[in-house]
């Protein structure tokens, strides 16, 4: 238990997107740009690959075991409420352009980490 604890972040940002994702009428309207929603994906899951590259770190992982967590289960978990609109939650649908929005937020979430974590390496390096 206490273990899952070290992941409080991207639990939190995992039930925000859940929320958001199956809420049956939303109370907001997307900015009339094409492809909105698209981009709201791409950012929710660049988000959630973030936090969840963080905690993994933090718990120690590393590896394949890293790669697999961060890369795989956000993606699955993307496909997975897609899949779950579609069956339960009129008049939600499910949008494979969405989950596939969502596979390129939690790249750009990982490659975002990895800039990052160059950037921090390389100054403690010059120190």
């Amino acid at each position: 238990m206490m273990r899952i604890l070290q992941y409080w972040r991207s639990i939190a940002v995992a039930c925000v997107i859940l929320y958001g994702c199956l809420l049956r009428e939303p109370r907001y309207t997307l900015p009339p740009i094409e492809g909105g929603d698209k981009w709201v994906h791409l950012l929710m899951y660049a988000l959630f690959a973030y936090m969840l590259i963080w905690d993994a770190i933090c718990d120690g992982l590393r590896g394949w075991r890293l790669v697999l967590l961060t890369l795989v289960v956000p993606i699955m978990y993307g496909g997975l409420i897609e899949i779950i609109q579609e069956q339960w939650f009129y008049p939600r649908t499910g949008d494979w352009y969405d989950w596939l929005a969502d596979s390129v937020g939690v790249i750009l979430g990982l490659a975002i980490w990895m800039m990052i974590d160059k950037i921090r390496n390389v100054r403690r390096t010059d120190k």
